[in-house]
């Protein structure tokens, strides 16, 4: 427990150096402790940690240099499952358990950077954002996010499973990643059959429109190879 403790302190240091060194960033002496209160037993803390984390690092069409170590830091939260089953706010009203809202803000981050944005940004700006080398470490996180958001496709919680399927279709929408294209279809298949709420759905019937092999899916945004491997 220590140890794992003493993980998550080296994260969110590595946040607050990225922070430091980012010359757009506005100091705050209250995200530390608020990025730490997420790995915290008490419903205030993690609720606070969770504003912070949805109001910093992603404002499109910026990709902080913050948002690569915030993505690592969700990602130690979600393998070390944070939270227990305490539900808690998020800051759009929504009622889940802190794992629930740490994958709404995965798949937030992976469309954040998908194609489509990576399209709409060069139609904005003239250059892509792949230049930046924030945009491409957080894409390069892409499978290791998909890892995460699979685990809890079985979650016993139905608001947590809905999210990782939320995140799971956006995620599956990377080339590498169609693989899986099947399997969160299936999910989404096994959470509609299970639900009886009439927006959820709703919800899995989109998402397993999408995931259909009759679906026309957008054409991956045309890179520089070179860009996207380098870290």
């Amino acid at each position: 427990m220590a140890e794992e403790e003493a993980d998550l302190r080296r994260i969110v240091n590595d946040i607050m150096r990225a922070c430091q060194a980012d010359e757009y960033w506005w100091p705050d002496p209250d995200m530390r402790p608020s990025l730490h209160g997420l790995a915290a037993d008490d419903p205030q803390s993690m609720t606070i940690g969770l504003s912070y984390l949805w109001a910093s690092f992603i404002e499109y069409p910026n990709v902080f240099e913050p948002a690569v170590p915030a993505v690592r830091y969700v990602l130690a939260l979600l393998d070390r499952k944070v939270g227990g089953d305490t539900v808690i706010r998020s800051p759009d009203g929504r009622l889940r358990p802190l794992r629930g809202h740490l994958l709404t803000w995965l798949s937030f981050v992976a469309d954040e950077v998908g194609d489509v944005r990576v399209r709409q940004f060069v139609e904005l700006a003239g250059h892509s954002p792949l230049e930046y080398p924030a945009w491409r470490a957080v894409r390069q996180l892409r499978p290791q996010i998909y890892d995460a958001v699979a685990a809890f496709l079985d979650d016993p919680d139905p608001g947590v499973r809905q999210e990782a399927i939320t995140a799971a279709v956006v995620l599956v929408r990377v080339p590498e990643l169609a693989v899986h294209r099947e399997h969160i279809a299936a999910a989404a298949r096994a959470f509609l059959d299970a639900c009886t709420d009439p927006v959820g759905r709703r919800w899995a019937e989109e998402a397993s429109s999408e995931l259909s092999p009759k679906h026309v899916a957008d054409e991956p945004v045309q890179t520089q190879p070179h860009l996207d491997q380098m870290n």
